[in-house]
């Protein structure tokens, strides 16, 4: 949703399961943001809402991210209320933070 703006996107920040809880998505998202910081004072990111992303949605509130409030997407396209979709990678909220 942010495509056409200057809002910078963090996409595909991942840390494998066997080193989690070692601080570095942390470490990656302090980078990110540090980066993301010289072009906007604004970031955001999609988030899977499937268990698998229960870790990053986590991280993602702590560091003071908020749902854009916009709504589900599935395939980067709005979801309609009342249809189905697949509960995959695929089905995301965006969310956003000053920064």
């Amino acid at each position: 949703p942010y495509k056409d703006t200057d809002i910078p996107e963090i996409i595909d920040l991942g840390v494998f399961e066997i080193y989690r809880n070692q601080g570095i998505g942390k470490a990656l998202m302090d980078i990110a943001e540090l980066l993301a910081k010289s072009y906007s004072n604004q970031v955001y990111l999609a988030v899977g809402l499937h268990q698998g992303y229960g870790h990053a949605q986590k991280l993602y509130i702590k560091r003071g991210y908020v749902p854009d409030g916009k709504g589900t997407y599935y395939h980067n396209k709005l979801a309609e209320p009342y249809r189905n979709y697949q509960l995959d990678d695929d089905l995301v909220i965006y969310m956003i933070k000053d920064i």
